[in-house]
Order: structure tokens, then C-alpha cells, then sequence
């Protein structure tokens, strides 16, 4: 590795030394990188800059770090994509809106695949899955993992781990947003009922059917979500039109 000068940008200097270090070398998810005190070394820089730096590629679920162990490369992981945003919607409930249109595109589109390529077998467990859930929906019990459970069945005969952690993502997200903002599901076994329709559509085999059913069944959710969007909305207004004064009209 290339010995790196001392600037401001020191760190994202070593950050990306790392990682070009990691892509030359072929490194693996689980692969081992060199000790801090020899990158610190091949780069001409502080073992403490170098610490600092591989925090940060740690936060960004580059690497993974294991007290004993050493500096482990990290399978692909969409962590720093959902902190981003839980964080962000947090402060911006508008953005959950968008974010649901997002999901909506993904699964109306990936649904289509997932029709053709879905196993007995897969139905058979998401039938067994909707039983579970309308006994707790009739027990008011939270049903969340349930719904989860269900998107990811649905997707799993594609074989694709990427789309099932961004559903995953998008999920996670809406639960980050306090419960009293969104309010609970006010007809949880319509809910249910709207899985099954889905399923049914699925066992047909009819893709246009299927996708018809996946844009309707999130009906309840946009309207759930737009009470947000529109609450927030409003008190921005609010805020923009409240007067504003300043120190000297306040004294005055």
C-alpha cells in the first residue's frame, strides 16, 4: 500500500486504502485483514489513525471487528442503509411515504417473478403462516412478524438475498416510527384477508392478477402512512407562517 501523506482528509485517506487493499487481495467476507500496527506501517501513519479509520469502515458494515481476533472483511449488508434512514425519517416523516411508493414499485415488479417461480411446498407454509396470523389478529395480538414472514416467503423462491433485506429495510423503517404517529392496523383481520387474496392470486398463477392484488392488499398502509405525511405537512406550515421576531422588537 501506498504510504499516505497527513491532511485533513486523513482518515477517508485510510479508509479507502483499506478497501482497494481489500478488493486487490480478493479478500472474502470472513478473510482477515493485516494488523493495525502493519497497516499503520505500509501507510506511513498512526496506529490511532489507523483504529479511527476502520471504525468508520465498521460503521459502514465494511469490516467487522472481534476483540481478540483481528479486522474480519463483512458480507454484503445493508446496515448503514437503514440507519441512514431510520434515523432520517425520524426527523422527516414525509420521506416514509416515499419510501413506501419505493416498496411498492420493488414488490409490484418483483412479484411478477416470484408467481412463476414459487414451490408447492412455499405455498403450503404460507398457508400455514395466514393461520397463525388470523388467530392472533383475533386474539389482538401483534401480527407484525407475521406480515414479514409473509414478503419474505412470497420472495424466497427467487433466490435473492438482496431483494429480501431491502423488504426488510423498508419494514424495519416503518416500525422505527413511533406507533401512536402511524396508529395500530384498525381492521387487522381485513388484513389477513387481504393476505389470502394475494395468496390465491398466487396459487392461480395469473402474474397481472397477482400484481393487481400486491398493489391493492398496501391500500391500508398508504392510508396509515398518509396521516403522517399529511400531520407533518401541516405543522410545517404552521411553523413557516408562525411570526418570527427578532431580539430587538422583543425588547423594543
Amino acid at each position: 500500500m501506498e504510504k499516505l501523506p497527513r491532511s485533513p482528509v486523513l482518515n477517508r485517506l485510510i479508509q479507502d486504502q483499506i478497501k482497494q487493499y481489500i478488493t486487490n487481495n480478493h479478500l472474502q467476507p470472513g478473510d482477515l485483514l493485516p494488523p493495525e500496527g502493519q497497516l499503520a506501517l505500509d501507510l506511513g501513519v498512526s496506529r490511532g489513525s489507523v483504529r479511527e479509520a476502520v471504525k468508520a469502515l465498521e460503521s459502514l458494515g465494511i469490516v467487522e471487528v472481534r476483540q481478540g481476533d483481528g479486522v474480519r472483511v463483512r458480507p454484503l449488508n445493508f446496515d448503514s442503509i437503514f440507519d441512514l434512514l431510520s434515523y432520517g425519517v425520524v426527523f422527516d416523516p414525509i420521506r416514509v411515504g416515499e419510501i413506501l411508493q419505493i416498496r411498492i414499485w420493488l414488490e409490484e415488479a418483483a412479484v411478477v417473478d416470484a408467481v412463476r417461480r414459487i414451490s408447492p411446498e412455499t405455498i403450503a407454509e404460507m398457508e400455514t403462516l395466514l393461520d397463525r396470523w388470523t388467530a392472533k389478529a383475533e386474539a389482538h395480538d401483534d401480527t407484525s412478524e407475521e406480515d414479514r414472514a409473509f414478503h419474505r416467503l412470497l420472495y424466497s423462491g427467487l433466490n435473492n438475498e438482496s431483494l429480501i433485506r431491502l423488504i426488510d429495510i423498508f419494514w424495519l423503517i416503518y416500525h422505527v416510527m413511533p406507533m401512536a404517529e402511524i396508529g395500530p392496523d384498525a381492521q387487522p383481520l381485513a388484513t389477513v384477508a387481504a393476505h389470502r387474496e394475494l395468496l390465491a392470486a398466487v396459487r392461480s398463477g395469473d402474474a397481472a392478477r397477482t400484481r393487481s392484488f400486491m398493489r391493492d392488499h398496501f391500500r391500508n398502509l398508504e392510508a396509515r402512512i398518509g396521516r403522517i405525511t399529511r400531520t407533518s405537512t401541516a405543522d410545517r406550515m404552521t411553523a413557516s407562517a408562525s411570526p418570527k421576531y427578532n431580539h430587538a422588537e422583543i425588547v423594543g
